[in-house]
């Protein structure tokens, strides 16, 4: 059995990353799970989240994913995301404003967010930061 397989994510806009993999843990709707090669076939929701993977080399990467969908098979992932960013190109600065206009927007203050709106972009502002502080 091949100890690596194929990880594909895929934004609206372009290709995120697509290379051989030993491992992947990715933030499914009802909780992360894992995949490694030879994994059942299985299609998951995704919710906004850090995508974690293992190279070859045993080097961890990490990947923020804004929900989507996995399609798992014996030798490839393939993560549909509504948005996604490798962690070292998000920008800290950026993603803490979005998470303070959020809040904002949950404490009354004027905003174009609904409540709802702002939990959700509470939650991907988040998944942002941790995604940024695990790429250092």
């Amino acid at each position: 059995m091949a100890t690596t397989f194929t990880l594909s994510v895929v934004a609206p806009d372009r290709l995120v990353a697509e290379e051989p993999v030993l491992s992947v843990v990715a933030p499914g709707i009802d909780g992360y799970f894992g995949v490694m090669a030879g994994h059942v076939p299985l299609v998951s929701a995704l919710k906004a989240g850090l995508l974690e993977y293992l190279d070859p080399s045993n080097n961890r990467h990490y990947v923020y994913i804004g929900g989507g969908f996995a399609e798992v098979g014996a030798d490839k992932i393939t993560i549909l995301a509504d948005e996604a960013h490798r962690a070292h190109d998000i920008d800290m600065a950026q993603a803490e404003k979005q998470l303070e206009d959020a809040r904002k927007a949950l404490r009354g203050e004027e905003s174009t967010f609904t409540s709802q709106e702002a939990l959700e972009e509470i939650e991907r502002a988040t998944a942002r930061i941790r995604a940024s502080r695990m790429a250092k």
